[in-house]
């Protein structure tokens, strides 16, 4: 028997043999199945080792394969990875498994490709003579297009015979095997990982050998989503277009069946399918939304041309209108610029939308003016803008060093690109290198974040890099050294004055202010605008401008000052609230600060009230993400003062209680809230999983998280798969508990019934799994397929005799599927119509059942699951 060093290939050839011993149809078209998978795996495995480039080709391959309702269109899809533009990305290390499928052999050729390709050719002449024939040299490249031509004429477009099948069998299994068997892309590394609450990693097989990812399993600093990877060299790269699971007992492969959103539809999909199992599953298709044509460049992309710019000749993009002046940190940069003999490389570093990339623009404008370079090359990484419309997908104009290098040659258009052999990336190393003053170069990365491999990128600019040239950055994330850093941040006097002045005017007290008042509230406040509006809001209640030098001698004086009346005001419910929030310094989600408070030490709290005055006297800001979730924020000056409020408070102890316990939810900023609570969730599970993993016991933590988990419905499926990790029943028992109190918020949830089916049939629970599949076959639009399985699950557990139902119950039960079935009986494939035809048989329909096996057959004779219900029904002479 034939054996595959995959163990999807090995179950897929089980159901092969299964079929040989059925018929010679069966097993013909149980062969095209495994064919069309094999073309299939070899696409999503060579797209699979495409790198990103900024014209986004292994999208464009992706978002067409999400679409594919063909096995024709995953064959185009293989050859423009191989041979279009595609082809010019992939990997490196990639490239001898790739070859593989574009190397031409002759016939008389001993190798597995020319055996394959004449094996499906012999089996093609077999089928249909005017199939084309095997080229006299033809690579793999040709056997994919030849076997969608053939399973067009046979399963697509044909009424093949029982005959052919069998004289085109043999051939057709020769061909397949010594595809599967030869081609290194099956025995390559395969596996599927899945990353633990602890940081640690599940390493499933799927295919080859795993040992050299086996300290995935123990190191958590790595950061892999759960999905499918393939293994080259020693690289995992992530496999689209398919998925499976921990315990890879079935892997599903796209198949088509795209459906965009619409009113009825809240989210595009396409279908997957296991060539095993024949269950399908929907998958969201968000991910291919963004059309695959060329976006729009970036408002800040460089000019296409190197004009002359002052005394310089240069590419930069105008500067922005709305820029703001920063003298201070202009002088700064425009310094390290001008230095010939130091800092090759400076990095302006900072947030998001704080400003770099307009501060570098007036800069080199300035620069541009007195000519201090012979050019300014500005290139832009840029993938994101953020419009006063919101954020928008533009187009890179350079992602790697190949891009880079192509477009500094073509700036800078050397006599020698004409010449055969010109290489780019040598001509831009040899001009960083170059010491000449005259030629003087400044080299701009913008968003240098974004670019694709930045270590690796920048390691190759260091390494070149030499005075009188310069190279000057803009990112976000600074994960290199040996440059130097200008740290980018908020605004300085004149914005703070504009802040002022528009604060003022809403409270209606510009009259109160001067300029030698606002300098001393500018001063003892370091620029901070929480203190301002602080001050402001006491100018406002007293009448008149406090003098603010007066009320502060030092720091915990004037923050005593700021707070000490309006925390004097506050119910003691408030002020406990208050000492809670300030003893940490990081946004607290609102729910983990309910979880702590409502613990049963602590006295009953109305966390609502408290809040509410808090955030009238401005001692907390409240911000709200896109669901609705608060998060609550303490400015550092208003948690200085709660601080030194606590040493003496007698709520002291209550409060590090409760602190510690909202701490094991993690720390935040105000740029988490945009990920709402979800990643509070997961730092809790993790701490709860460690206490488990030391045996020490963790009621409070999991009680804190059921509490968050009745706001945050999400959160029950978490705990679910937190149970599920164990190998008690009774922690699987607490997990199918959760995953019902997740559904008792949203009874129609695709993804928690699925749960629930799994969970139950670990628990050996068929009467909860069928209830749970019926119950998702029930939802409105769920895919025809989830109905079928239902079905099928009431089918099984009936003929194995699994469970008791009573006369009554069991034909409701069998009705209510018959009913679902019929509804939508149009969409049922010939296989889904056999398993309708058994529940007519379990109603003592054996007529119904009949019928729905020749409206089967009529779409599919060759159908083995209908042509073997056939003949049953015939033998037991019910039709």
């Amino acid at each position: 028997m034939t054996t595959f060093d995959s163990k999807i290939l090995d179950r897929m050839w089980q159901r092969v043999e299964q079929s040989r011993l059925d018929s010679d149809i069966a097993y013909f078209h149980d062969l095209m199945l495994l064919g069309e998978l094999a073309v299939k795996l070899m696409t999503v495995a060579t797209l699979a080792c495409v790198e990103s480039d900024r014209d986004r080709q292994r999208y464009k391959i992706e978002y067409q394969l999400s679409r594919a309702d063909g096995i024709g269109e995953w064959s185009r899809a293989f050859s423009e990875v191989l041979v279009g533009p595609a082809s010019a990305f992939i990997a490196t290390e990639a490239r001898p498994i790739v070859r593989e499928f574009t190397e031409n052999f002759s016939q008389g050729s001993d190798s597995w490709q020319r055996t394959a390709i004449d094996a499906l050719s012999a089996a093609a002449k077999s089928i249909d003579g005017t199939l084309e024939e095997a080229p006299r040299k033809s690579s793999i490249q040709w056997w994919t297009t030849a076997f969608a031509a053939l399973r067009n004429r046979t399963r697509g477009h044909g009424a093949i015979t029982g005959v052919k099948c069998s004289a085109a069998a043999p051939s057709l299994e020769k061909s397949i095997t010594a595809l599967l068997i030869g081609s290194s892309i099956f025995s390559t590394p395969w596996i599927y990982l899945h990353r633990n609450i602890s940081g640690k990693y599940r390493v499933s097989l799927i295919a080859g050998n795993v040992e050299r990812y086996a300290h995935l399993k123990s190191e958590r600093n790595h950061a892999y989503q759960d999905g499918v990877y393939i293994g080259i060299a020693d690289h995992l790269l992530a496999v689209p277009l398919i998925s499976s699971d921990v315990d890879v007992q079935d892997v599903f492969v796209a198949n088509g069946g795209y459906k965009s959103k619409s009113a009825q539809v809240p989210t595009a999909s396409y279908e997957l399918l296991s060539y095993i199992s024949d269950t399908r599953h929907r998958q969201s298709a968000e991910a291919y939304q963004t059309p695959p044509e060329s976006l729009p460049p970036s408002e800040t992309e460089g000019k296409p041309n190197l004009d002359v710019d002052g005394n310089s000749f240069a590419n930069i993009p105008p500067g922005l209108p709305d820029y703001i002046r920063r003298p201070d940190i202009e002088s700064e940069v425009i310094a390290l610029l001008k230095e010939a003999d130091r800092y090759p490389i400076v990095t302006l570093v900072g947030r998001g939308g704080i400003g770099k990339t307009s501060l570098a623009l007036e800069v080199l404008h300035e620069l541009a003016d007195v000519g201090d370079y012979f050019a300014i090359l500005w290139f832009s990484s840029r993938d994101i803008d953020l419009l006063s419309t919101g954020p928008k997908p533009v187009r890179p104009a350079v992602l790697s060093k190949e891009d880079i290098a192509k477009q500094f040659a073509a700036l800078m258009n050397p006599t020698s690109s004409k010449e055969k052999g010109f290489k780019a990336t040598e001509y831009l190393a040899s001009s960083l290198s170059d010491r000449d003053p005259d030629r003087r170069l400044l080299l701009v990365f913008d968003n240098f974040e974004t670019a694709a491999h930045p270590i690796e990128l920048y390691q190759f600019i260091d390494s070149y890099v030499r005075s009188p040239n310069k190279v000057l950055i803009t990112t976000r994330m600074r994960d290199f050294k040996a440059d130097f850093p200008v740290e980018i941040r908020g605004l300085k006097r004149d914005e703070f004055e504009d802040l002022v002045v528009n604060t003022a005017r809403k409270l209606g007290i510009e009259g109160l202010l001067n300029h030698a008042y606002i300098e001393s509230l500018y001063d003892e406040t370091d620029g901070h605008p929480y203190f301002a509006k602080i001050l402001l809001g006491d100018a406002q209640r007293e009448g008149k401008a406090v003098p603010v030098k007066h009320l502060f001698l030092n720091k915990e004086d004037s923050l005593r000052a700021l707070f000490e009346r309006s925390y004097g005001l506050l119910t003691p419910a408030a002020q406990r609230v208050f000492l809670t929030l300030s003893n940490w310094r990081s946004l607290v989600p609102r729910m983990a600060l309910e979880a702590a408070l409502l613990r049963p030490q602590n006295d009953t709290i109305d966390v609502s009230d408290a809040l509410g005055q808090l955030e009238r006297y401005s001692m907390i800001e409240v911000v709200t993400d896109q669901q609705g979730d608060e998060f609550l924020r303490t400015p550092v000056t208003a948690s200085v003062f709660g601080q030194s409020k606590l040493k003496l408070s007698p709520f002291r102890a209550a409060v590090l209680a409760d602190t510690a316990l909202i701490q094991q939810f993690g720390p935040m900023q105000v740029i988490d809230v945009a990920r709402g609570m979800a990643p509070r969730i997961e730092r809790m599970i993790r701490v709860i999983d460690t206490l488990r993993l030391r045996g020490e016991n963790y009621e409070t933590q999991m009680r804190a998280l059921q509490y968050v988990a009745d706001h945050y419905p999400d959160a029950w499926l978490r705990i679910a798969e937190f149970y599920m990790e164990s190998s008690k029943e009774e922690d699987w028992a607490i997990a199918r508990t959760s995953i019902e109190r997740f559904l008792e918020k949203d009874s129609e949830s695709v993804r928690a019934l699925r749960k629930l089916i799994g969970i139950n049939r670990r628990l050996s629970d068929v009467s909860g799994e069928l209830n749970a599949r019926t119950l998702l076959a029930e939802i409105p639009g769920i895919e025809y397929s989830e109905i079928a399985n239902a079905a099928s699950c009431f089918a099984h557990a009936q003929s194995n005799q699994l469970i008791q139902m009573d006369p009554e119950a069991r034909h409701l039960a069998i009705m209510n599927l018959i009913s679902l079935m019929e509804d939508r009986i149009d969409e049922a494939t010939p296989s889904e119509l056999g398993f309708l035809a058994w529940l007519f048989i379990y109603a003592k329909d054996a007529t119904r059942a009949g019928e729905i096996v020749r409206k089967g057959l009529d779409r599919d004779p060759s159908n083995p699951h209908l042509v073997k219900l056939s003949r049953t029904l015939k033998d037991q002479g019910e039709v």
